[in-house]
C-alpha cells in the first residue's frame, strides 16, 4: 500500500540554502582544508525546522569579495534562499539571518550593483519524466509428481564389534627392605670459642677557653647637606585651532528592487 507522507531533514534544507547562497554574485565558496588550520568553510548554513507550523528559520554565514556592494549581496542571498526553499520544498521561511564572516580581495573583475541586481533569485525546477515499470507476472512450471523415498534404518548399517582378550598382568617381586640403624652413634660436643678483647684506653682531659666579646664602634652620623632645586619656567599656553564646520553628506539609494517574497 502506497504512503502519502514524506520527511525532510534540516540537512536537506541546509544544502538547498547553501547552493542558493553560492549562486549570488560576490559570494565565495571557501574550503576549510584550503583555509589553513584555523580556517572555516563558507557558506555555513544552520536550519531550525518547525514541523508543526511548516516553517524554517535559516542562519547563514557567508564570505564575500572586496570591493563589492555587501548590502546588496546580503539582500540577494536572503531573497534567493527564501525562493529556493519555498519552490523546492513547499515550506515557508520565517526568518533568514545573514552574517558576513569573511571578506577576500577579488583577484579578477570587481562585482558591481548591476551584477547583483541582474541575478535571478527564483528557480524553475526541471520536471522529471518517470516511466512506469512494466510489471509481469512470473511464470511457474507445472508441479511434478512426487517420488517415493526409501529410507534405511541405521541398524542395518551396524557391524559386529570384535573385543580382544584382556592382557594378563604379572606381579613384580620387591626386595626385602634394609634395616635402619638407630643405636650406637656418639654425638660430638659443640666447641665454643671466646673472643679476645683489648684493654680499654684512658680518656684524655678536655680544656676549654673563655671567648672574648668585642663591642663594635659606630661612627657619628654626618650632618645633612641642604639640596637646592631649580624651578623651571612657567608653562606656556598652546592655542588649538578652531574646529571646521561639518559638511553635509547625501547618500543616494540604488534604484534596484529584489524579490523579498
Amino acid at each position: 500500500m502506497a504512503s502519502n507522507q514524506f520527511h525532510l531533514s534540516e540537512r536537506v534544507i541546509a544544502q538547498i540554502a547553501e547552493v542558493a547562497a553560492s549562486s549570488v554574485p560576490g559570494t565565495i565558496e571557501m574550503d576549510a582544508k584550503l583555509a589553513g588550520l584555523a580556517g572555516r568553510s563558507f557558506p555555513q548554513i544552520d536550519v531550525r525546522l518547525d514541523r508543526v507550523s511548516g516553517t524554517a528559520a535559516v542562519e547563514a554565514e557567508i564570505a564575500t569579495t572586496y570591493p563589492a556592494p555587501i548590502a546588496a549581496i546580503t539582500d540577494a542571498v536572503r531573497s534567493t534562499i527564501i525562493s529556493h526553499i519555498r519552490t523546492l520544498t513547499g515550506l515557508d521561511v520565517s526568518s533568514v539571518n545573514i552574517e558576513v564572516a569573511n571578506v577576500t580581495a577579488n583577484a579578477g573583475e570587481p562585482v558591481s550593483w548591476d551584477d547583483v541586481a541582474n541575478h535571478q533569485s527564483f528557480i524553475i525546477p526541471t520536471p522529471l519524466k518517470v516511466k512506469p515499470l512494466d510489471v509481469e507476472s512470473p511464470t511457474t512450471k507445472e508441479p511434478e509428481p512426487l517420488h517415493d523415498i526409501v529410507a534405511r534404518s541405521l541398524v542395518d548399517d551396524l557391524t559386529d564389534t570384535h573385543v580382544p582378550e584382556p592382557v594378563s598382568v604379572k606381579s613384580i617381586a620387591a626386595p626385602t627392605p634394609y634395616p635402619v640403624r638407630t643405636k650406637g652413634f656418639e654425638a660430638q660436643p659443640t666447641r665454643v670459642f671466646r673472643p679476645q678483647t683489648p684493654e680499654p684506653a684512658r680518656l684524655l682531659g678536655v680544656q676549654t677557653r673563655k671567648q672574648r666579646v668585642y663591642s663594635p664602634s659606630v661612627p657619628q652620623p654626618a650632618p645633612l647637606k641642604p639640596i637646592r632645586v631649580k624651578r623651571t619656567a612657567a608653562p606656556t599656553t598652546v592655542s588649538a585651532p578652531q574646529p571646521q564646520p561639518l559638511r553635509e553628506i547625501t547618500i543616494k539609494p540604488a534604484v534596484k528592487y529584489y524579490d523579498r517574497t
